[in-house]
This record gives structure tokens, C-alpha cells and sequence, in this order.
């Protein structure tokens, strides 16, 4: 290793001229920066256990990279130690990092110098993007938090003995965390606490006092995620892990939830909205940002360059969960069902040529489709395709297998190949995660003795086709390259039946009737409208 590589990920937001301001807008899942109050990161000095300094030089022009050179090379095995002095200046909250309630309220996420990944010969870092989120080595923490009396902290790890008080009115809170890839804390005066104890891990979850019932339903969500997430992927932080903390940021910082780290993540990205609690998105984001607890915090896959592996396995395991916790996996608001899934379906049908394969900031406006909805869609049409049981079996080897391991997409397609075969993955992996295709299946009338079942767009999926005569209904395999015609006294006919196709752009072309039956044209029109707002129960899930 000839060089240290360190993210400065503050400094991007130094001003609104950086880099990532003017991809961002600078707007970020809703909450706008305010240019009065910025964030900026500066090192002092760096040096070696033995006293030579190293030179520190910017990689890009915002400086959220930088270099040290060093003296020599690091050879494999060898350990070198640097002590390094710097300032960070948190923004207002901004993009899951900041202060708010005037000064209240501190979320620290990214505030401090972090090296990159060095694998393979070469390291894994890049400039600090809008659409790119962090990757980072496991390793060992021990921080010291120095703040005034009456101050709360919620932090990655595990707090060491009790507070120390110190005459000057401040008190040292000392965390210590293992086998983690960042360390982040939130502190205020006003935090109140729940906790909870689920198989001896602690789970505790912060909140101002007016959020009560919020937190409440957070714990909640957070227990019975663990014991879902945990038969599914292998234990919490596979038994490594003995906390768990939330923090419920107040509804003005709203910027800095809807996030996680190791052993912590942020809730009020969306329950800051002010939406019904029917709506359930309160359980919704919680459910996302503790399965990231195995996928990010875990797994650790490189979401700069493969963001999809993350968000997308992530955001699935949030669906599948939803629909363990809720009956059917719809709930009911003021008699109207709702679905997280429709929302997805709906996000990629804007954009569904997008692929998933490719690194965060190449995407612009499509990335949510390439790292959220696609692969949402995507494999909940495989598990339909192939069954719940194929997909769990697939995940859960993928999960346990990697975990504090740095995988890639080629190990997730080893994986897949092995657990559901070769020609699946090829599918998967071919048409869906690289590929760019769409797909519409329909059902047409020619003439008056003559229906036809065609694919339009270069992506397939292997469905069921329904045909209604006079005497019956048949039920046949429409298997991809292939079209299909029936001729003679048809009465209806239904490509797709059984809504294994989430993938299908348009639904309403899927069935034909010769004598309008109104009552399945109505289902097929809720069909059609539960992609838009919400779902049908019996077809639609979480």
C-alpha cells in the first residue's frame, strides 16, 4: 500500500459551489441547506507513531478526498499508526448530519476523517457524490464525547462505565464499538429514552418528548424487525453487536433521518411528513433502516460503486417483513388499502429501462429506480416466479455467507446460481440487474374467432395464461419467445393471473372479455389502481 486514502465527507458542504451541491441542487430528500451555516471538515496535522509528519493533499477539488503520502510503502502484514488532529463543523442539519432546535439537537454522521477500502491492490474511494452513499473497513472504536451537563448521547457501540463529570460543567460520555464501519451520535438535553432488552441485545430509542407515541410504535417495529431479520439473515450483527440504539430526530431536523450506521440509525425522514399513523410509513422506515443493520452494517457492500446491493436487498427485506407484521401485508387507511410495493412499481415504471449495475452518481434523477424500486420490483417478481421458499433460501445463504465480508454482485450471482440455478441468475442478472428491457405482456382480439397473447419489450417472465370457453377454463404455461393464439368460442382470456409479472408496464391490456363481465373488468381496474396508491388485497404485497 504506497499511499492513505481519507474521506472528508464535511466538505462537501462547505459551500453551495461544491461538487455535491450542485448535483444535489442543493435539495436533499426534501430539506434545503442553508448557506449560513455550513459544514466543513479541516486536518491539522498528521503524523506517524515516530513523529514524521505526512503531507496531506486534496484528490478532488472540494477536498472530500485527500491523500497522505508515505514514507514507504506498507508492505502486507505491517502496521503503521497515525495520529491525526482536525476540526469538524457540523451544517444545519443537512443530508443526515447536523445541528438543529437552535443548537438542541446534534446528529453526527460522517464527522471524521475516514479512510478508504484497500482491496485488491488498490483502494475502493471516491469524491463525495450526491447519489453515493459510504463504504468503509470494519475496525474498532473507542470515542470519548465531551458535552454539558443534562446532555443525552445515543451512539454507535456500547457506553463504557458511567459518565464522567468534570468541574467545568461538561461530562465525557466514553463509547467503545467493534467489528463496526463508522461510528456516528446524536445528543440533545430534551432526549427522553425507551429501552428494551430482545435476546440479550439492549435496544434503546431516543426521542424529544412530544414524539412519545412515535417512539413507541418504533420500538416496537425495531422488536419485531429484529426477530423477523434475525431467523432470515443470521443474528443481530451476527451476536457481535449487544446494543441497539434509534433516535427519532425532532420534525426540524428532519434532514437527519431515514438513516443508518452501525448498531444505530435515524427514524423521521418520513414520519417527520406529518402523515395519518394508518399510513404505517413510521413502521415503514424503520423496518428499512434496521435491515440495513445486516446489508450495510454487515454485508458492507461498496455503495458508492454498487449502491444497489445495499438500498435494493435492503428495501425487499423491508417488504417482506411489512408483510409478516401486517395482515397480508396491506393495511387499511380510512377503508382505502395502501402499499410500500405499489409505490416501488409505480417509481420504476417512470423510468424501467434503467439498469441496476453501475455506480451511484452515474444515474442522475434514476437512481432511486436503479437502487430502490428496480430491484423491489425485480425480486418480488422472482420470488412470485420462483417461490417465497427459493428467494429465502437465496438471501439467507447470501447473508450469512458474507457477512464482514465485502461482497460484490458476482458473489450475490455465485450465490443465487448455486441456491436457484443457473439459468435463473442468468435471468436475474442478464435482463434485470445489466440489462435495460421492459415488458408489457397482452392479450389482443384479431377477429371475432381469434385471441393472441404477446410480449412486447426484450424482458420476459414466464407466466401462466388463462383461457375461458364454454366448457371450462384452461390454464397454460406461457414460457418466454413465444406467442400465443387460441382460436374457436373463446369467452375471456388472461395473461398473467396469478401477478407474478410486477415487472409488466401496463396491466389493463392483460385480459379480454367477448361479453364485458364487470365484475372482473372491476378488478382488473383495482388491479391497475393499486400500482398507482395502493393494493389489492390477494395480489398486492408489501
Amino acid at each position: 500500500m504506497p499511499d492513505l486514502i481519507l474521506h472528508l465527507y464535511l466538505n462537501a458542504f462547505r459551500s453551495s459551489e461544491t461538487m455535491w451541491m450542485q448535483e444535489a441542487g442543493p435539495m436533499h430528500r426534501g430539506y434545503s441547506y442553508d448557506s449560513a451555516y455550513p459544514g466543513w471538515i479541516e486536518v491539522h496535522d498528521v503524523r506517524l507513531s515516530d513523529g514524521t509528519p505526512l503531507e496531506l493533499t486534496a484528490v478532488d477539488e472540494d477536498m472530500t478526498l485527500a491523500r497522505l503520502s508515505l514514507p514507504q510503502p506498507v508492505a502486507p502484514g505491517q502496521e503503521i499508526t497515525l495520529e491525526l488532529s482536525y476540526t469538524a463543523h457540523l451544517p444545519k442539519v443537512f443530508a443526515r448530519t447536523g445541528w438543529a432546535d437552535e443548537g438542541a439537537f446534534v446528529l453526527a454522521g460522517q464527522w471524521f476523517p475516514k479512510f478508504g477500502v484497500w482491496e485488491a491492490g488498490t483502494w475502493h474511494a471516491h469524491p463525495f457524490h450526491a447519489n453515493s452513499e459510504f463504504f468503509a473497513d470494519f475496525g474498532h472504536y473507542e470515542v470519548a464525547l465531551t458535552l454539558p451537563e443534562g446532555w443525552q448521547v445515543a451512539a454507535t457501540g456500547t457506553l463504557q462505565g458511567m459518565p464522567q463529570e468534570h468541574e467545568d460543567g461538561t461530562v465525557t460520555h466514553t463509547f467503545q464499538a467493534d467489528h463496526v464501519i463508522d461510528f456516528a451520535w446524536g445528543a440533545s438535553p430534551k432526549f427522553r429514552r425507551l429501552s428494551s432488552v430482545w435476546q440479550g441485545v439492549t435496544v434503546e430509542v431516543f426521542y424529544y418528548p412530544a414524539q412519545r407515541r412515535d417512539a413507541r410504535r418504533v420500538m416496537a417495529a425495531t422488536l419485531a424487525g429484529l426477530e423477523r431479520y434475525s431467523a432470515w439473515y443470521g443474528p443481530y450483527g451476527q451476536g457481535l453487536y449487544p446494543e441497539l440504539t434509534v433516535v427519532v430526530v425532532p420534525p426540524e431536523a428532519g434532514g437527519a433521518g431515514g438513516m443508518e450506521y452501525p448498531t444505530f440509525f435515524t427514524v423521521g425522514a418520513l414520519g417527520s411528513l406529518g402523515m395519518p399513523s394508518c399510513v404505517r410509513m413510521v413502521e415503514v422506515e424503520t423496518l428499512h433502516e434496521l435491515a440495513h443493520q445486516w446489508f450495510q452494517s454487515v454485508i458492507a457492500t461498496d455503495e458508492a460503486e454498487e449502491p444497489w446491493l445495499d438500498e435494493g436487498l435492503t428495501d425487499f427485506s423491508t417488504l417482506r417483513a411489512m408483510r409478516v407484521i401486517e395482515s397480508e401485508g396491506v393495511i387499511d387507511c380510512w377503508g382505502w388499502p395502501l402499499s410500500y410495493l405499489a409505490l416501488r412499481r409505480l417509481e420504476y415504471t417512470v423510468m424501467p429501462e434503467t439498469p441496476m449495475a453501475g455506480a451511484a452518481w452515474e444515474f442522475g434523477e434514476a437512481y432511486p429506480v436503479a437502487t430502490y424500486s428496480k430491484p423491489v420490483v425485480s425480486l418480488a417478481t422472482l420470488e412470485r416466479w420462483q417461490g417465497e421458499e427459493a428467494v429465502a433460501r437465496f438471501l439467507h445463504t447470501y447473508a450469512t455467507r458474507y457477512a464482514f465480508a465485502h461482497p460484490t454482485a458476482a458473489d450475490l450471482r455465485a450465490v443465487m446460481e448455486e441456491t436457484m440455478g443457473a439459468e435463473v441468475a442468468a435471468w436475474f442478472f442478464g435482463q434485470l440487474v445489466e440489462g435495460t428491457g421492459t415488458l408489457d405482456a397482452q392479450v389482443t382480439v384479431t377477429d371475432a374467432q381469434r385471441v393472441e397473447a404477446t410480449r412486447t419489450g426484450t424482458l420476459c417472465v414466464p407466466v401462466t395464461v388463462e383461457v375461458g370457453h364454454s366448457t371450462g377454463v384452461d390454464r397454460l404455461p406461457w414460457p418466454c419467445g413465444e406467442g400465443m393464439q387460441w382460436e374457436g368460442a373463446m369467452q375471456r382470456a388472461w395473461a398473467d393471473p396469478d401477478h407474478v409479472a410486477w415487472l409488466d408496464l401496463n396491466l389493463v391490456n392483460n385480459a379480454w372479455q367477448k361479453d364485458p363481465d364487470w365484475g372482473m373488468w372491476l378488478g382488473v381496474l383495482v388491479r391497475w389502481l393499486g400500482f398507482f396508491q395502493g393494493a389489492f388485497r390477494g395480489g398486492a404485497w408489501w
